[in-house]
């Protein structure tokens, strides 16, 4: 009977440790969404979104816009920059909508106008 006991013991414990070992992938982040405890948490809203015209979107969206709700970046042939992970473009923000000083909500969308450095 010892013999069993330690047997089902043993595939119990296994079973066990099987559970919840593979993790669950992060979701995906949105640019411009604040990760929990970063600078963003606590900030009051509405706030005045800030003027990054000239800017590059790079810096643009790691910095003034970083806890603003990013929902495009639309270049000049109407494609969406932000889901364009393979372009090799060094975009800049000619624009936004709304526009640079208009107060907005944490979750409003905001559009960031684009154009080539070369143009």
């Amino acid at each position: 009977m010892n013999h069993t006991r330690t047997v089902v013991l043993i595939v119990a414990g296994l079973l066990l440790a099987g559970c919840g070992s593979s993790p669950e992938p992060a979701p995906a982040k949105t640019v411009g969404e604040a990760s929990p405890g970063t600078a963003c948490t606590g900030k009051k809203w509405p706030q005045s979104l800030p003027p990054v015209t000239g800017t590059p979107l790079a810096d643009a969206v790691d910095g003034p816009l970083r806890c603003f709700n990013i929902t495009a970046a639309v270049a000049p042939d109407g494609h969406d920059a932000l889901q364009d992970p393979t372009s090799d473009t060094d975009w800049l923000v000619t624009g936004t909508k709304p526009a640079a000083g208009t107060s907005v909500t944490e979750d409003q969308p905001i559009t960031l106008l684009l154009n080539s450095p070369d143009q």
